[in-house]
């Protein structure tokens, strides 16, 4: 099964992304699978399967603080599951969105994945995604390809592009001050953004383009000794503008360096509301799937414009976001400069 990839910030509009994919009969859209999997997203490099299961199937701690029905009501999807198998304040990883964005029993198709994926041989950790988005599809019917989609990918666009070097990239932009402050607002980019701020000059830099979270080792070591109680002081603070900002710029420019010599598809999230049937078939032709008609006019529904969080903002606020977010918007139209028209 062919593979893609939408590497994006977080709060760029990648739910609705997941979205229009998963009404498309060829596409199994895997949302949120690496973010939920956190410190564990890619590492070890060559596990079993028993290991790489218990990291998509055992509930973290630092994931419920930030993951759960009253933290992320609208995105945390196991939280609206009927009578759910398991605790929905305390579940695996790979339930908090993944599997109930692809089905409306995500508690049979994580039984029925189960064995077969602790049952597979040691193997690179790439084959053993590769062979649980081809259960999901075995399960699920017939599917041409895979998209996998996660709040803050971008970051991980070096690790996840030599990891999946055949898949198409799709490079979600939404503009940098809007991003920020819906940031500001949301409990796990709350969580990085003090993070990369507190623990950066510790050494433990969560951007790193080797060691960022889900790949360093030390973040497992991190996640084990914070306490559900440091966690919820920590995201019951809102950031400054500023903090907001400044992270966005980070996480844009050393995503984009990790990008290298790719060449990813560019959606912009404000055309696509602006403009939703002309994106979503520039989207369908990049990822080579057909654009059936009907597919084409549920999906072209689906995008919402709304006001620009900006108009909330006073004068001050509004200049200090912007200079904030000036480096990632630089890096970003440079970026985008130096790609083919498509």
């Amino acid at each position: 099964m062919r593979g893609a990839l939408i590497l994006g910030s977080a709060r760029c509009g990648s739910t609705l992304v997941s979205q229009i994919l998963n009404a498309h009969p060829a596409v199994l859209s895997v949302s949120e699978l690496f973010a939920a999997v956190g410190h564990n997203a890619f590492r070890p490099a060559h596990p079993d399967g028993a290991r790489f299961w218990a990291h998509l199937a055992t509930p973290s701690r630092a994931m419920a603080q930030v993951a759960n029905p009253d933290a992320a009501p609208s995105e945390f999807l196991y939280g609206r599951v009927a009578a759910p198998a398991h605790d929905p304040w305390h579940c695996p990883p790979i339930l908090a969105v993944t599997l109930p964005h692809l089905t409306d029993a995500p508690d049979a198709l994580f039984d029925a994945l189960a064995e077969p994926m602790r049952a597979r041989p040691p193997a690179p950790l790439a084959a053993h995604y590769r062979a649980l988005f081809q259960a999901m599809a075995d399960r699920l019917g017939p599917r041409e390809i895979w998209v996998e989609r996660s709040g803050g990918s971008l970051v991980a666009s070096a690790t996840l592009r030599a990891m999946f070097p055949d898949a198409a990239l799709v490079l979600l932009a939404r503009g940098g001050p809007d991003t920020a402050l819906s940031m500001r607002d949301y409990p796990a980019a709350r969580l990085a953004i003090w993070c990369w701020r507190r623990l950066g000059p510790l050494g433990l830099d969560l951007l790193h383009p080797r060691r960022h979270f889900g790949r360093g080792a030390a973040w497992s070591v991190v996640a084990a000794l914070g306490g559900g109680r440091a966690i919820r002081r920590i995201v019951a603070r809102r950031p400054s503008p500023a903090e907001a900002g400044a992270f966005w710029s980070a996480l844009t420019i050393r995503g984009l360096q990790g990008l290298g010599y790719a060449r990813p598809m560019v959606l912009r999230h404000e055309e696509l509301c602006r403009n939703p049937r002309e994106n979503i078939e520039r989207l369908g032709r990049h990822l080579g799937i057909d654009i059936a008609p009907d597919w084409l006019e549920r999906a072209a529904a689906m995008p919402q414009r709304r006001p620009s969080r900006l108009n909330a903002l006073s004068r001050a606020e509004r200049d200090e976001i912007e200079r904030a977010c000036a480096p990632g918007e630089a890096a970003l139209a440079a970026a985008l400069a130096a790609l083919p028209a498509r």
